[in-house]
């Protein structure tokens, strides 16, 4: 473990309801340790197992829940990073840096489960799919990238700590997300292979990538040699793209036709397939009694799976988005045969998996996690209190029996007993509860310092313009409608942003401007298009206006205003564009200034985006039929 020694308690388990105290290393008397294989699938909805309806027979795991515990009340995030950091940290993903979106780069100091089961004497392997940060710098990757990139002499790589660096003995790798399965090239086939094993670069390993996983962890088990070992198994299926390979899809029903819905039926067969493959090794190994096995997902499926009988999908804050299959089966610790509903998720793991192994956890861990082991032997009520999500201008708090929906206009409550669907929003029913589950919300909020972008900032500044200043001006003609934008990129910021930073910006309006209907926005890629990442409910200042609908400068034209946005929704990110954002609909020339504008961090410090003509990247833009006369530059402030 990183850093100082630090003082450890041991932590007490039970055994059939039996208490016991966790056997000393080297005891005579002392049972072995169990093992622990944790198998995150990923993007598999509740729907998506036969056990739960599904329609694509998942034997190997269907024996898991009807043998094992299935925890029925258990919660991801809505997206892949954030749920894997949960795990690894036991600590909200806001408070890691690695949330609320996909990305962000685990850091050094944070204590992971691989180290705490490490220093207990257990081998530790990771197999499959990181997502927790980007690929170790080695002269083999550098050639690599370069290789790929060729073309765009421009694109410089990121570089992360690598995974052995976060307690892996034993790493099989690929590292971000959506790569292919044959070639295990990035997204959309850009970039170089990244398939590793530890820190080297192996990008002639051929095989399908599951497969490649699953070899990997099995030789990883045989080698066990009698140690305890934690395998964690991050399975890249049932993820996009769909491909699967001809002796999966040949074992598809023949009735379904849509080679869509072929494909991924092929691919739940495989994961199920490959899960069946790891038991059997357990069992040839003579580990299977011994071992406490955990299947899950990482968060809800997409629209191309199943998450019935929930509400929502991947992306989304409704259960179908952050509720996902999961069991956990240990035969010699008693972990069989019935379900439990006790509110817990991915951030319970660590403390739980190793109060169950009778694993010593550092006393000084601030874990957000809860140990839910006492209550899963028993069948008794959680120690959770809650979980916290925040996402793309909303957030939401789960509680044993209610749900929270707060966005900028609204709140929506859902009693998860009665209505597990979230159907029927019984907020104006229960004015006091929704207060205290606000308040509960709100502690969450302020205990991750997160940034909410639909939310008033509680912080606020005051302009002070100075030297250069940029000046933007637009003629906007009557031939505008209210839903024409012009979108004019002005500056970048190639840095990291994390969901506790805040956008801030100096602006005013010149005299004779027009006063409304423009707003500073971050950029983000949608598809194939550059869209304004604040939209209606999502980018609210300090003052409670929604920047989108265009607010005026407070005081009128020629004075400066301050305006300050939180940016989780954002984050995490590594290059943020900055663009001014006009309206059609009211024709007139608009002559706005704009300074100052920077990204404001937790500690108080600064990064600038747009302070002086140094971080002009403005680019020429073409008149059309709402927008003429566009001018770009930068004047001296006076």
């Amino acid at each position: 473990m990183r850093g100082l020694r630090r003082l450890t308690v041991s932590l007490a388990f039970t055994i059939a309801g039996v208490a016991a105290a966790a056997p000393l290393e080297g005891s005579e008397a002392a049972a072995p340790r169990p093992n622990v294989v944790y198998i995150l699938s990923d993007d598999v909805g509740w729907g998506d197992l036969s056990c739960h309806g599904g329609s694509v027979p998942t034997p190997a795991i269907d024996g898991l829940f009807d043998t094992g515990i299935e925890l029925t009340s258990f919660m991801s995030w809505c997206v892949c990073s954030p749920t894997r950091a949960m795990l690894l940290t036991g600590r909200h993903p806001i408070r890691v840096g690695t949330g609320p979106r996909v990305g962000g780069e685990l850091p050094a100091d944070e204590t992971t489960i691989a180290e705490v089961f490490r220093d207990a004497g257990y081998r530790t392997g990771i197999f499959g799919k990181w997502h927790n940060g980007d690929e170790p710098d080695t002269p083999a990757y550098r050639a690599a990238f370069a290789e790929a990139w060729k073309d765009f002499p421009r694109k410089k790589p990121r570089f992360g700590l690598g995974v052995n660096a976060h307690g892996f003995d034993e790493a099989w790798v690929y590292y971000g997300g959506g790569g292919d399965f044959f070639t295990r090239r990035n997204l959309r086939n850009l970039g170089p292979v990244t398939w590793w094993h530890n820190r080297e670069l192996r990008p002639d390993d051929t095989g399908y990538t599951e497969d490649l996983i699953v070899d990997r962890a099995c030789e990883f088990i045989q080698a066990s040699a009698g140690k305890p070992f934690f395998c964690y198994v991050p399975f890249h299926l049932v993820h996009e793209p769909l491909q699967a390979k001809e002796e999966d899809l040949a074992a598809v029903d023949p009735a379904i036709t849509d080679p869509t819905k072929r494909a991924y039926a092929a691919m739940v067969h495989a994961m199920d397939t490959n899960v069946a493959r790891l038991l059997t090794t357990l069992a040839a190994a003579g580990l299977r009694d011994n071992t406490i096995v955990v299947f899950t997902s990482d968060n809800g499926a997409t629209p191309r799976g199943n998450n019935r009988p929930l509400r929502g999908s991947k992306h989304s804050l409704y259960d179908g988005g952050v509720r996902v299959p999961t069991v956990i089966h240990w035969p010699a610790g008693g972990l069989l045969g019935r379900s439990w509903n006790g509110l817990c998720s991915g951030l319970d793991m660590l403390p739980t998996l190793a109060s169950l192994a009778g694993v010593s956890v550092p006393i000084d861990l601030a874990l957000d996690g809860k140990d839910v082991s006492a209550a899963l032997r028993s069948g008794g009520a959680t120690p959770v209190d809650s979980m916290y999500w925040a996402w793309h201008g909303t957030d939401a708090l789960r509680t044993q029996r209610w749900k929270l929906h707060r966005a900028a206009s609204r709140v929506d409550l859902y009693d998860m007993d009665a209505d597990p669907g979230e159907e029927t929003n019984v907020a104006a029913d229960h004015a006091d509860l929704v207060a205290d589950l606000t308040a509960q919300m709100d502690a969450w909020a302020t205990s991750l310092a997160v940034a909410l972008t639909h939310k008033p900032p509680r912080i606020d500044g005051a302009a002070a313009p100075a030297g250069d200043v940029l000046e933007i001006t637009v003629t906007v003609t009557p031939e505008s409608k209210p839903d024409d934008l012009l979108v004019v990129p002005f500056a970048t910021f190639e840095g990291d942003v994390f969901a506790t930073d805040h956008l801030t910006v100096d602006l005013t309006t010149m005299p004779g401007s027009l006063e409304s209907g423009f707003f500073i926005s971050p950029l983000e890629y949608v598809r194939d298009t550059v869209e304004p990442a604040f939209r209606k409910g999502d980018g609210i200042d300090q003052f409670g206006r929604e920047q989108a609908a265009g607010p005026p400068v407070r005081g009128g034209p020629g004075t400066w205003e301050h305006r300050v946005v939180g940016l989780s929704s954002l984050a995490p990110n590594n290059q943020l564009g900055l663009a001014c954002v006009f309206r059609g609909g009211k024709s007139g020339t608009y002559t706005i200034r704009i300074d100052n504008a920077s990204i404001r961090h937790l500690d108080g410090s600064t990064s600038p985006i747009w302070t002086d003509a140094s971080h002009s990247q403005a680019r020429p833009i073409r008149n059309t039929a709402a927008f003429t006369n566009v001018k770009v530059r930068t004047v001296l402030f006076r």
